[in-house]
């Protein structure tokens, strides 16, 4: 197991059993963890209960301290000490005596995977409940009347979000957007959460072209309430980190706008770590926080990849979406995907031509063999003896092969300023690693310039 995969593994553990809902201690505590252990610098932004953020509501804190159910022999049967699911989130206090049929109204249960406890939430109406297996409900244990006990308040607070900008040579930004108000969830949403920690640490370890904007927010409220006190106009694009750390395939959720560069540097992504076999679902104004940041007045463009994507796995908003479910390893291999894509973005250009008549001569340049007729020529054997050679060297990191010099011509023919890398790439059938060595090169030489 590698040191990074490790750190994963650790981060993982530390932050499982926090109780996150929107608000209140579990986020405090999860937010404290980060600035300790990543990013001193993060700043916590916060709005108060009560706030108007377009056509929502800013809710009132809410903390809870214990809460239980109690059968007639006063043994407790669903306690919140156990899991953090056992209490619908936000619920209001109560304290007294019920009847099964009163109880049962208040109990959600998975009669479809009976060892299961769902995750429920009553964000908006207030009410109280309780999350268990439905196997509890034939047990012995279950005897009447029951004793129900939720020790919770409230209060008149903020709803807080962690927010932090790595400038780079450009104000232009990328929005990272990841949310951490589910409680003790492992690939939803806890493995977005670790995910977006250590894509942020690698991005600020990096040069980079645009400026970066991570926002670790509560889901749908947090992003309505980022983007009510954003400046939209400096983000270019973005993307939702969110179920990266589970068994099945790599799949992609597309942008609602599917031709935008920052939606084919996602695909290229994929295609380099993976390879074709991946899933793609187009974009549909559900799931995630990208319904906020595609709305009509923001269209931000925010495609996300998934390993084991939400809706799409049994254990999606159950107790058996847990440590057990994920792997730091998967986590690892989507981290990967997207430090790639993190680089097809900073190599986004349009590429023009300093000169735009006729090829440049290429070969005076160390562009193009000095023997003649071997390029494309399947019969060509190299004379061992000789030193002249089809592959050679433009420095000691780059080896101009056949498809560097198919690229230069490609490039000498397509770039003038309004075709960009990516179209290139496309035009040619070259793949975008070697488009952008060739462009890297040309550049070098005084031929093309990046724009």
């Amino acid at each position: 197991m590698s040191d990074l995969v490790q750190r994963i593994e650790r981060t993982l553990h530390a932050l499982f059993p926090l109780n996150r809902s929107l608000t209140g201690k579990g986020i405090d505590d999860t937010f404290d963890f980060i600035k300790s252990n990543f990013f001193t610098n993060a700043s916590i932004k916060a709005i108060k209960s009560g706030s108007n953020v377009f056509d929502w509501k800013v809710p009132d804190e809410w903390h809870i301290s214990e809460a239980f159910v109690k059968n007639a022999n006063g043994e407790k049967i669903i306690d919140i000490r156990d899991s953090n699911l056992h209490v619908v989130a936000y619920s209001s206090s109560v304290n007294k005596t019920v009847d099964k049929e009163e109880l049962l109204n208040h109990l959600h249960t998975l009669p479809q995977f009976p060892k299961w406890t769902p995750y429920r939430t009553s964000y908006y109406k207030r009410d109280w409940g309780f999350c268990c297996p439905d196997e509890l409900l034939s047990s012995d244990k279950f005897i009447p009347p029951f004793k129900v006990f939720i020790d919770s308040k409230h209060t008149n607070g903020h709803l807080k979000w962690l927010e932090i900008l790595k400038s780079g040579e450009s104000e232009k930004e990328i929005l990272i957007s990841t949310y951490a108000c589910h409680p003790s969830l492992g690939n939803d949403n806890l493995s977005g959460l670790v995910m977006a920690l250590y894509l942020f640490e690698y991005i600020s370890s990096l040069d980079t072209r645009y400026s970066y904007r991570l926002i670790i927010i509560p889901e749908t409220i947090g992003a309505i309430a980022f983007l009510s006190q954003a400046n939209i106009q400096k983000i270019i694009g973005g993307m939702i980190l969110s179920c990266v750390a589970g068994p099945g395939q790599v799949s992609i959720k597309e942008g609602f706008q599917k031709d935008h560069w920052i939606n084919k540097a996602a695909h290229m992504a994929i295609m380099n770590n993976v390879g074709p076999e991946y899933t793609i679902y187009p974009f549909e104004p559900n799931g995630s926080d990208e319904r906020q940041y595609s709305s009509p007045g923001v269209r931000i463009n925010t495609p996300s990849i998934h390993k084991s994507k939400y809706y799409e796995y049994d254990q999606y908003h159950t107790s058996a979406d847990d440590l057990d479910y994920i792997s730091s390893q998967y986590l690892k291999e989507t981290l990967d995907i997207h430090k790639d894509w993190i680089h097809l973005i900073e190599s986004f250009c349009y590429p023009q031509r300093v000169m735009m008549s006729c090829e440049y001569q290429l070969g005076r340049r160390g562009l193009y063999p000095t023997l003649g007729g071997t390029l494309n020529q399947n019969a060509h054997y190299e004379n061992k003896r000789g030193s002249h050679k089809r592959e050679f060297y433009f420095d000691e990191e780059i080896k101009i092969t056949g498809k560097h010099v198919n690229a230069f011509s490609w490039l000498m023919h397509l770039s003038d300023g309004k075709n960009s890398n990516f179209e290139i790439s496309e035009k040619s059938g070259i793949n975008i690693k070697i488009i952008n060595e060739a462009i890297n090169i040309m550049n070098r030489k005084k031929l093309l310039e990046i724009k």
